[in-house]
């Protein structure tokens, strides 16, 4: 039973990210992307066509952050679908790389400043958009 419980979960979220980003999409590889900050940490970067308003004020986008290499790792890049209570300026990562997050909990920044300009114009492009 927790099987079928989990692939019910699984696909229902996927259908949920590929509805949401399928509506205004003309193809795929048709992004926006915007260099937000980059800092010692990396850099992170903003998918403006992603940008999605949601009923109850939240927001989901897409994102690009380049972990910056060190001495023993390589350089990593990930994309994130980010949803953002843009009120109360706390995320969740809903998807990583494509592998939905089902257990991510509303958590603030912690002063990331990357996260920060993420919220940030996130945020403002919702409001302008």
């Amino acid at each position: 039973m927790k099987i079928i419980t989990h692939f019910f979960y699984f696909s229902l979220t996927l259908f949920i990210i590929i509805f949401n980003f399928a509506v205004n999409s003309n193809a795929i590889g048709n992004v926006d992307w915007v260099l937000l900050k980059e800092n010692n940490d990396g850099k992170e970067w903003l998918d403006r066509g992603s940008i999605k308003q949601f009923p109850n004020g939240e927001i989901s986008v897409l994102t690009k952050f380049f972990k910056s290499p060190t001495d023993s790792n390589e350089g990593k890049l990930s994309l994130y679908v980010m949803r953002i209570n843009c009120d109360e300026k706390k995320f969740k990562d809903i998807s990583k790389n494509g592998i939905p997050q089902f257990n991510s909990k509303w958590q603030t920044s912690n002063n990331d400043e990357l996260i920060d300009v993420v919220i940030e114009t996130s945020c403002l492009e919702s409001i302008n958009g």
